[in-house]
């Protein structure tokens, strides 16, 4: 029970009030945050390239619908790049370290590091290939597939960003964790570009309709 003073007198406040953690509370809070969220977008951005490596692969095709396989590669790419925006954004909010909209947004001529930069240019790259699929039938499928490849690129930035930004150094269960993610990612993207599928006009109407 918590005590509050009143008119000069201390009287019992019925209602309990957490105890405040130590070292985790305003800026320390805001960076857990940010690091939560930042594991969030790299797993989930590597789960993205995994699963449109197997989309464009037909490993699946057998045991899941083509619409069901599109949804899923399109839920974990929004879920990739919001959680990542969320992550750049949050450090605007931290008084330890000044960061605007300039420096998150701006690579290296807006004032982040060599680290960060990288980062955001991953991010802006993944986030151009996120919204071209509004501009497909604009751009031709043939197109907009060489330009939907530029994630693999974006992607590999974010990983050289998420392993030499990491605050967490220690935990050996995430970095085992981030190397069969990234050994995934290498298979797959290899086995792909050694014997690529060919696609067809059909594949190219069934993402049209499933992305309208």
């Amino acid at each position: 029970m918590n005590f509050v003073g009143h008119g000069g007198a201390v009287v019992p406040y019925l209602v309990a009030l957490p105890d405040r953690r130590p070292g985790v509370t305003g800026d320390h809070t805001l960076i857990h945050i940010a690091g939560i969220t930042a594991y969030i977008a790299f797993f989930s951005m590597a789960a993205t390239v995994i699963w449109g490596a197997l989309l464009a692969s037909r490993l699946l095709d057998g045991h899941l619908h083509r619409a069901t396989l599109y949804g899923g590669h399109v839920t974990l790419a929004i879920v990739a790049i919001s959680s990542s925006c969320l992550h750049a954004v949050l450090h605007v909010f931290r008084h330890d370290t000044f960061f605007d909209m300039e420096k998150v947004w701006i690579p290296w001529i807006g004032g982040a590091d060599t680290v960060v930069s990288i980062g955001i240019v991953g991010l802006e790259i993944v986030i151009v290939v996120g919204f071209s699929v509004w501009f497909q039938r604009r751009i031709s499928y043939r197109r907009w597939l060489h330009l939907h490849r530029w994630a693999y690129p974006g992607f590999a930035l974010i990983a050289l960003h998420s392993a030499l930004a990491s605050k967490e150094q220690h935990f050996g269960f995430i970095w085992a964790t981030f190397a069969v993610m990234m050994l995934a990612v290498i298979y797959l993207t290899v086995n792909r570009l050694i014997a690529p599928t060919v696609d067809s006009p059909q594949d190219a109407e069934a993402w049209f309709d499933f992305a309208e």
